[in-house]
């Protein structure tokens, strides 16, 4: 069963750059690729995309990557607004970056799957970000998920 995933960039950038590298990141985005049932999910407005080529600049892996997706047709455009309340309450909860919002509203209107290493996000247990983790978890809906997160959901 096909499932649409909002990949964050830092798991690109741990997966591509060799200065950030992270064998788990990696593992986690080559999982991905091989599992042609997972199929990226982007927003309309192309901000999950302008980001990921803001930082990952001149990457011949990264453009080999994002060209196998389009050759798979395993790219699809979401919406990534959230909802008045729970943008509100997200801001209420000390999650405040824009990006991290649409990434978050992408993957709300996807299929809730978000594969993260930031720590905003509370993924490692950060006790700053426990709040949000928890409110995205039990009243969103979302898995909010590490790179191990997700070769564990894909039993790799």
């Amino acid at each position: 069963m096909q499932k649409t995933i909002v990949i964050d960039t830092n798991i690109w950038i741990k997966a591509m750059i060799d200065s950030e590298y992270n064998i788990t990141c990696d593992d986690a985005l080559s999982s991905f690729f091989q599992n042609k049932e997972c199929i990226l999910a982007l927003d309309y407005k192309s901000e999950i995309e302008r980001e990921y080529r803001d930082n990952i600049k001149n990457n011949r892996r990264f453009e080999l990557r994002m060209k196998q997706l389009e050759r798979e047709q395993r790219k699809c455009w979401v919406d990534s607004r959230l909802n008045k309340a729970q943008e509100a309450e997200l801001y209420n909860l000390g999650f405040h970056e824009k990006e991290d919002h649409v990434f978050t509203g992408t993957a709300m209107n996807a299929d809730k799957i978000l594969i993260t290493e930031d720590s905003d996000y509370g993924v490692h247990g950060e006790a700053v970000a426990q709040k949000v983790f928890v409110y995205m978890r039990d009243q969103m809906g979302l898995s909010i998920v590490t790179s191990k997160g997700f070769l564990e959901i894909l039993n790799v």
